[in-house]
């Protein structure tokens, strides 16, 4: 385990809220993560034969199973989200959406023997449940995973992705903040557009 995943773990572990629990395989949001590697590993092993656009779609219907892409894009927007058009909410959500599936896409598309482990046991954190994976590659390589994850309609959902320690929520927020103070939602909508057809080229 890296450092700073180890150092980001224990303080999920020592918050007063969490509590570590052994879960079984049936567990939900164990489940939904398990789900979401499939995927990601199957898009891997089809390399060059299936273009970013062929993977695209191969991913969006298990990104939009597991992920809770609307309050992801609230979350993502911050306080400012109250304030927006139900319109202009409905267009940030589907280019976050696009930009979500089209950076999977784009990043999982090569296989060299690595495989997912899917931790089964769950930290409950309140209202959230947080699952860990890693990407192990042969040549002893590997990327940790960490998923914090809310019920969201009777489904568990990923509310936001930690690679090697860095909350993917947090950057969304800085970038997001930067696009919105530019030019408002048509901005950010903009922005997530046109990162999402350099990512799919």
């Amino acid at each position: 385990m890296k450092p700073r995943f180890a150092v980001l773990l224990c303080v999920l572990l020592l918050t007063p809220a969490a509590r570590p629990a052994c879960a079984a395989a049936s567990d939900p949001a164990v489940i939904q993560v398990q789900a979401l590697s499939r995927s990601l590993l199957e898009a891997m092993k089809t390399g060059p034969a299936v273009s970013t656009t062929g993977r695209y779609w191969q991913l969006e219907p298990v990104i939009e199973q597991v992920f809770a892409l609307p309050l992801m894009t609230r979350l993502s927007v911050g306080p400012s989200w109250t304030s927006l058009q139900p319109q202009q909410q409905a267009a940030l959500v589907a280019a976050f959406s696009r930009y979500t599936i089209a950076n999977y896409a784009h990043n999982f598309h090569d296989y060299n023997g690595q495989k997912f482990d899917v931790d089964q046991t769950v930290v409950n954190r309140g209202k959230e449940k947080i699952v860990q994976s890693r990407l192990e590659s042969p040549n002893d390589t590997s990327v940790d995973f960490l998923y914090r994850m809310r019920e969201v309609n009777g489904v568990w959902k990923i509310v936001d992705v930690y690679f090697n320690g860095v909350s993917q929520l947090i950057l969304h927020r800085t970038e997001f903040d930067e696009a919105i103070a530019s030019g408002g939602p048509p901005a950010l909508v903009a922005h997530l557009s046109k990162v999402s057809d350099g990512l799919m080229k």
